[in-house]
């Protein structure tokens, strides 16, 4: 429950009208399945939600969560569990008023946003002046704001545009004490165009790999990097996701690629990465579309023994890549170069460019990631194994153990069988690192579904810790716990920052620095084993790091 006092504050700093605390209206925040811990259940509901629409706003709001012993959250346009409360007494601040583009800067090349602009409009506004911004793998009705401040942030388009972290520049970000800090040359008045000086960068306390998830205040504002848009002003579409239909853009090609193992897959990144081609890129397995557009017949092809070799074998090793260009004779170069290293490394290449409805399809899901709420469809619900942005190396490896650590649950039937081997991966900073996440598809009316998530999560992070990874699953509390150890205590380190920043501990750090246990009785007692052999042999102590 809320005060009355407390509530009285609120509806101060936002107005009577934008602040609730009838508890339908807080139902409304509750069902947040995905990234759950228990997708039955909802998550805590909120003692109150507020809709700001300025700075100032934001400020009275936090001001009167440190008055009251309160707790805030800020989402925004929000995906999951991560967007809402970890704990009681929290109030919810849903920025969906502050949805203003507040200037596109053509010729510097930067966009300056508001919480709760997505990235489809962003990326509609910025293409009428022959830009772009990168959109997230999660898709385009999510916040660019979010992903650049508060999350992972990596999309189809990192080989072009790299990743959001590397795309946020100005920041005005509403402290948890309710004081606000402009970050890098907006902070010396000089404008949006720098996020890290004059002066020390505190990017990597702000967000470091993953961010803080509204654990270490609220963001209001923040520049975005755009890129060069080579097609038209408009992508004139006709119907949605699978019925969508895009003419496709002259100066652009989009391929399907396939290499005949590993080895020749990364070998080729390598070297497109030193040729800086490509728009867009993304592993993506055959099997995976068959699961999305068929989503229960479809599964059925698995249970053949030629097919399943072909879509989980003989093509486990896809690339979807478009190349775009200003002018033709830009895209026959790049062609011809693609062409080289396919050739190089025993690939063969498929032009969707000929292939009709396949053709009509593409621009819409690969360059503004409409394909997403096609990931719903086999379960009802998905989740993730993420590990971290890793050398690209190393991902390979790790795609391959998730595969087969997988293998137990879809054999008991927990997860949807999809071949195992089926990752979104995406490479970017030339190449050289790569983000992966290997998806699965359960349903929440099955039990054994529910039983198996933290075993899931458990060897998808052991896997992880075994390759020397610390994958981005460490938002979640038992993994963080379980990592912090093994990875420099770091986690202590961000209980110093968020003290030093939330003397009132005002803000929700349940996605930030917050600890629970696995439930471990759940485990395989020889995979908690191997885990705490680990644990001990690269254990950090107070005199440093592990001497093995």
């Amino acid at each position: 429950m809320i005060s009355d006092k407390a509530y009285k504050d609120l509806e101060e700093a936002v107005g009577a009208e934008n602040v609730s605390r009838e508890p339908a209206v807080l139902e409304g925040y509750t069902w947040q399945p995905f990234l759950n811990d228990d997708p039955a259940l909802w998550i805590t509901r909120p003692v109150a939600a507020v809709l700001p629409s300025t700075t100032e706003e934001v400020q009275g709001v936090v001001r009167a969560c440190n008055r009251h012993g309160l707790k805030f959250k800020a989402l925004s346009t929000g995906w999951g569990a991560a967007s809402g409360p970890t704990s009681e007494d929290v109030v919810q601040i849903d920025m969906r008023r502050m949805d203003r583009i507040v200037e596109i800067d053509e010729r510097n090349m930067i966009a300056v946003v508001e919480p709760y602009v997505s990235g489809a409009q962003l990326q509609a506004e910025t293409m009428k002046l022959g830009l772009n911004t990168h959109i997230i793998g999660a898709g385009p009705s999510c916040s660019p704001l979010a992903s650049a401040t508060s999350m992972s942030g990596v999309g189809h388009d990192c080989v072009y545009m790299a990743y959001s972290a590397r795309n946020v520049l100005g920041v005005e970000w509403v402290l948890p004490d309710g004081e606000v800090l402009r970050l890098g040359t907006l902070g010396s008045g000089l404008g949006w165009h720098n996020g890290d000086g004059p002066g020390p960068s505190l990017r990597g306390i702000m967000r470091g790999a993953l961010g803080a998830l509204s654990g270490l205040g609220v963001f209001t504002r923040c520049a975005i990097k755009l890129y060069n848009w080579p097609g038209p002003a408009r992508l004139q579409a006709k119907g949605i996701v699978l019925d969508s239909e895009v003419e496709m853009p002259e100066h652009m090609r989009f391929y399907m690629i396939f290499f005949p193992g590993p080895r020749e897959f990364a070998d080729a990144m390598y070297k497109i990465g030193e040729s800086e081609i490509g728009y867009a890129s993304v592993r993506i397995a055959p099997v995976a579309y068959t699961a999305l557009m068929m989503p229960h017949s479809g599964m059925n092809i698995l249970n053949t023994t030629a097919l399943r070799s072909i879509l989980a074998e003989t093509l486990a090793y896809p690339l979807t890549f478009v190349l775009a260009g200003n002018s033709e004779e830009e895209i026959a170069f790049q062609e011809a170069v693609l062409k080289q290293i396919i050739l190089e490394e025993r690939g063969f290449m498929l032009d969707v460019n000929k292939m009709g409805p396949m053709a009509a399809f593409m621009p819409l899901n690969f360059l503004r990631v409409s394909i997403i709420p096609l990931a719903f469809r086999p379960g009802g619900i998905f989740g993730t194994c993420l590990d971290g942005n890793e050398a690209l190396d190393v991902q390979m490896k790790w795609v391959d153990a998730i595969a087969e650590a997988k293998q137990e649950f879809m054999d008991s039937g927990a997860i949807m069988e999809d071949g195992g081997n089926n990752p979104y991966f995406v490479p970017y900073e030339n190449n050289t690192w790569a983000h992966c996440e290997v998806l699965y598809a359960y349903s929440v009316d099955n039990e054994g579904s529910l039983d198996a998530l933290n075993p899931i999560e458990f060897s998808s992070t052991l896997k992880a810790v075994e390759l020397c990874m610390t994958p981005l699953s460490a938002f979640v509390p038992p993994v963080r716990k379980t990592l912090s150890p093994l990875a420099g205590n770091y986690n202590e380190w961000q209980k110093r920052i968020s003290a030093s920043f939330d003397p009132g501990s005002a803000a929700d750090v349940g996605f930030y620095t917050d600890e629970k246990d696995f439930a471990y009785e759940r485990i395989d007692p020889e995979k908690k084993k191997r885990l705490e052999e680990l644990q001990e042999k690269l254990r950090w102590t107070e005199s440093g790091p592990p001497t093995y």
